[in-house]
């Protein structure tokens, strides 16, 4: 499938997913079954699908095609090449291409010179007056072509200046020529930009070896990596330095997104070689490349940017074939934006389901104590006042029963918030922070990549000692959980389903893959990280930022944990406790005068209709949750089950 057309219904269906929670929220409040927990469990799901985007990273050496490649694929209905990428010009800083709704399209440089502090790129970003602002006129091609020539911009700087900016600069030159910008933004409505689709072109080994929020965050942030190389040179020793230092992990944390494209493999045609020929010659360098970078060969991809974009502005269909960029259209579409779909689809959909789930069987058992009820009063006629009497006194035993359940709840509730108390001190950012910035103190002393490693080393043991005491603590509430439910199962006879729990087990397998991200990146920017303190600062500053971003996470969870635990337990108590309440009253009225008795029959018959209502009204959105029935109605089955 084409990829704009997947991401059109990837679109169709968080819009769809965004109704059918909205949806949802009214019928809760209109069942009268809304609380505070359940709001903000939907107000979280809501904002995950209005957040959500795909993010498609380009990594390639210098003139290896890679801004072609990104034209071809996503920019050939503006008829020009619409980011630089002629023989010669190379983009010099990372850019980012998105669709900001709020503002008018715009083109934003921040530069280089910002580098010589330790904030970050995403620190800049809150502040857009740092930023060199050019407007762009989304229905002039041209003028955003001319525009955008902008991020070929480069200025001579000292050989010293040039270090201290972080780039590799030889100490016999006089000047050295570095990019004018540190990082640019560019925002306009294209159809696949406005769908939630980010791209990321990333310049060259450098730029990843100076730029550790690069390699640290945005690159294994993405959904999709495109590595590029070209196929008249295969894989050279700075394609090779640049998979082993930058790249090779990102295929151990996502299972499907990498790609590697063999470009250029127009260069290899030669007019005394058969067609048959050219084809076995790069059919041979795809199994190379494949060899190499211990990938599978399903995973290269052989093709011709140039004749893929000329195909598809002169509309060639002959020429879009010889270019063979459609494998990797198909590739993106088929394994990024489908994995990123069943991401969301697992995080929202999954949550919200079992959450109905609870709520219709809620509902249901409501429905049968209603009818037991309705039984009760129906037999009722004809007996006598003594009859009437002893039914009502069976159920104020009975509540006395249901309010000792009340009281044990509040207890058991009591309990366990003191557990999360606990918890929640442990799984706290500012605790990561302490224990950073004397991990910071440490490698301050010490501005050698031995004294990074030590100190990176020492600051993630202290990490994971905390993630074990997290651990501990949240193996302990879960265990009071299990008891709970276990004794309202035996004693009080409420068979309730337990929501999904905590797993600090996410935290320790993102924590270690930091780790050996960050002990990578200090291996492979040796040089600039002992060339000045600002790098190596900002490199400390970029693992740390990550490292709270994971607590951060965590701490949101167990707050959500938190909130769900006991809800079911919480909603049948009370549900047995208002029926019970509703019960009592009515025995008491049909007791003192007969002559209600039909009344009550009437208006508990009503009150049964009313549920079976809302019940076929929640079998409706549970399928609407469902935008995808191929995808999503194994998750709807599975929690309903």
């Amino acid at each position: 499938m084409k990829l704009d057309v997947r991401l059109q219904r990837y679109d169709r269906c968080k819009q769809s997913l965004a109704k059918a929670l909205g949806d949802y929220q009214l019928w809760l409040e209109d069942a009268n079954l809304s609380d505070v927990e359940t709001e903000m469990m939907l107000l979280k799901s809501q904002r995950l699908v209005e957040k959500d985007s795909i993010t498609i990273a380009f990594v390639a050496e210098f003139s290896r095609g890679k801004t072609e490649l990104i034209n071809a694929l996503f920019f050939s209905a503006t008829g020009v090449r619409l980011l630089p990428s002629s023989p010669g010009r190379t983009t010099m800083c990372p850019t980012e291409l998105l669709y900001d709704k709020k503002e008018k399209p715009y083109l934003r440089l921040l530069e280089i010179d910002t580098r010589l502090n330790d904030r970050s790129i995403e620190d800049y970003k809150k502040q857009p007056k740092q930023w060199t602002h050019i407007e762009l006129d989304d229905s002039n091609p041209k003028q955003m072509q001319q525009a955008l020539l902008e991020l070929l911009k480069t200025k001579t700087v000292s050989v010293e200046k040039a270090k201290q900016l972080g780039f590799a600069a030889n100490d016999a030159e006089d000047s050295v020529d570095v990019p004018y910008w540190r990082h640019a933004v560019v925002s306009f409505p294209h159809p696949l930009l406005k769908k939630g689709l980010t791209i990321l072109d990333t310049p060259g080994l450098n730029a990843l070896g100076s730029e550790p929020e690069l390699t640290l965050s945005m690159l294994p942030n993405a959904q999709g990596l495109v590595f590029v190389l070209a196929a008249d040179t295969g894989v050279t020793q700075s394609d090779m330095s640049m998979w082993q230092q930058h790249i090779r992990t990102y295929k151990n944390t996502h299972a499907h997104g990498l790609a590697v494209v063999l470009n250029k493999i127009d260069a290899i045609n030669d007019e005394l070689m058969s067609a048959d020929e050219c084809a076995q010659l790069i059919e041979k360098q795809s199994l190379e490349t494949a060899r190499l970078l211990e990938l599978d060969k399903s995973l290269v991809f052989p093709l011709s940017a140039k004749q893929g974009l000329v195909a598809k502005i002169k509309q060639d269909a002959e020429l879009l074939v010889d270019s063979r960029l459609s494998a990797l259209e198909n590739y993106l579409s088929d394994s990024v934006l489908s994995a990123q779909k069943e991401r969301l689809l697992d995080e929202v959909v999954a949550g919200v389901v079992v959450h109905m789930s609870m709520v219709q069987k809620t509902l249901q058992a409501r429905l049968l104590r209603l009818d037991e009820h309705l039984n009760e009063l129906r037999a009722i006629h004809g007996k006598s006042k003594q009859a009437t009497a002893e039914l009502l006194l069976e159920t104020r035993q009975q509540q006395t029963l249901y309010n000792k359940n009340v009281e044990h709840l509040k207890t058991c509730r009591h309990i366990f918030n003191s557990q999360m108390t606990d918890l929640l001190y442990l799984v706290n950012a500012n605790k990561v922070s302490e224990i950073f910035n004397e991990g910071k103190e440490q490698m301050t002393h010490s501005w050698t990549i031995k004294g990074i490693r030590m100190g990176m080393r020492h600051t993630f043991d202290e990490l994971n000692t905390l993630l074990s005491e997290m651990l501990n603590s949240a193996q302990g509430s879960v265990k009071l959980l299990d008891t709970i439910y276990k004794r309202f199962k035996d004693e009080h006879h409420l068979n309730v389903a337990q929501p999904a729990r905590f797993e600090v087990k996410v935290c320790q397998q993102q924590l270690r893959h930091l780790l050996q991200e960050g002990l990578e990146f200090s291996q492979s920017s040796e040089a600039v990280l002992t060339a000045q303190n600002v790098l190596a600062r900002r490199f400390v500053e970029t693992i740390g930022g990550r490292a709270r971003a994971i607590f951060e996470r965590a701490s949101v969870d167990v707050k959500a944990w938190q909130s769900t635990a006991l809800a079911p337990l919480i909603r049948e108590v009370n549900e047995q406790k208002r029926l019970m309440e509703s019960k009592l009253d009515s025995l008491r009225n049909v007791s003192a005068n007969k002559i209600v008795l039909d009344e009550k029959i009437a208006a508990n018959v009503s009150n049964a209709e009313n549920i079976r209502h809302k019940l076929q009204a929640l079998d409706g959105l549970i399928a609407s949750m469902s935008t995808s029935q191929d995808e999503t109605e194994p998750l709807v089955r599975e929690a309903t089950n």
